[in-house]
């Protein structure tokens, strides 16, 4: 049986919620616990496990809103539904945006919470087999899952064609006018289009979890009020960055060992990647790999070892509390000064300067 936490500030709809009669073997959740706010259901989140959480929108001290964004942080609950009044329609959009998996108009109907439950039920399901969702259809056909769509987006990506992006719009458009009359469930839809390629990207491009955690792709970095182009630009703009990303550190090119040489230098940045150890590795000539490597890239050799170092570096800075000289030590620097200044030649700052700068992209 699944375990659910409630959440809303008035008691009223607490008790109305758990007297529905959705609860136990009709879909597999039990209500496990009730919270008054956002902070007392983050006290119980932290001390207990719970598979679902349903969250009014607006409440003291912690709203919903926020609430989520703390699952999400700390990954708290795997499962977050919304419950929202409609003048607070914006308001669950957002929620949508943040990663809530679905939402619920307030007061909750009966049949309406019971869908829910057997989507979130299937979703969680699959999430215990660890299998990758590709959304959900109901049973009445009104959920439309673009998946040729997503296929040809992953290929352009894949391939390094910013394409990728304008298609990823115009399939968001397309599902905005098809789904009008429920633009809540378009969102739904394009954040699932969204979350299933970036997933298949990092599953593509391993070596990106070395340089950017995949939840930097989730992150919500900017205030809206719920107008549906800026949903669509935020998601066309993190994919441009992430294109952009995989083009200036693997290279497109031809040449199979300078490919090869690439993809070992990205997966293994705390290495010895000096041009003698990587040239004896791949039993390549030392002058010829210094002469065909910028040659087949447009970038020299030790150079993109910096800049791959540094990258590393910089994603340990954001990621972790270790020190300047141990993450120095850790990318393979034993002169602490050398470290820092090529740290500062490629981002204006010294480690510590950059540590206490709010960025939100890494560099690129």
């Amino acid at each position: 049986m699944y375990k659910t936490l409630i959440v809303d500030d008035r008691d009223i709809f607490l008790i109305e919620l758990e007297r529905l009669k959705v609860w136990g073997e009709i879909s597999g959740f039990e209500v496990a616990g009730k919270a008054s706010n956002g902070s007392q259901a983050i006290d119980l989140l932290k001390n207990n496990e719970y598979d679902l959480v349903l969250t009014d929108i607006r409440m003291p001290i912690i709203d919903g809103l926020q609430l989520l964004r703390e699952i999400k942080k700390d990954n708290l609950c795997s499962c977050v539904v919304i419950i929202s009044e409609y003048s607070e329609f914006n308001y669950a959009r957002q929620g949508i945006v943040l990663g809530a998996f679905d939402y619920l108009v307030k007061p909750a109907a009966e049949e309406s919470l019971l869908q829910v439950l057997q989507r979130a039920g299937n979703f969680l399901k699959e999430t215990q087999n660890q299998k990758l969702t590709s959304g959900y259809v109901s049973e009445n056909n009104d959920w439309i899952y673009p998946a040729a769509e997503e296929k040809n987006i992953f290929n352009y990506i894949k391939n390094r064609d910013f394409s990728a992006v304008q298609l990823f719009g115009s399939t968001a458009e397309n599902l905005y006018l098809a789904l009008s009359d429920n633009i809540i469930k378009a969102d739904i839809i394009i954040k699932k289009l969204y979350h299933n390629l970036i997933k298949a990207v990092y599953e593509e491009f391993k070596w990106l979890g070395n340089f950017i955690g995949i939840n930097y792709f989730e992150e919500v970095d900017f205030l809206h009020d719920g107008d549906t182009d800026t949903f669509k630009e935020f998601y066309m703009r993190k994919l441009n960055y992430l294109i952009r990303f995989i083009v200036k550190f693997q290279p497109d090119t031809q040449d199979d060992n300078i490919r090869h040489i690439c993809e070992y230098i990205l997966n293994n940045p705390e290495d010895d990647l000096k041009l003698k150890v990587i040239a004896e590795k791949f039993f390549i000539n030392n002058t010829y790999l210094s002469n065909s490597f910028p040659a087949k890239t447009g970038i020299h050799f030790n150079d993109y070892v910096t800049m791959v170092k540094m990258t590393r570096a910089e994603y340990l800075f954001k990621s972790t509390n270790l020190k300047t000289y141990e993450i120095g030590f850790q990318i393979g620097y034993r002169d602490l000064n050398y470290f820092m200044k090529q740290f500062k030649k490629i981002y204006g700052l010294s480690p510590s300067e950059f540590r206490n700068t709010d960025y939100t992209d890494y560099q690129i």
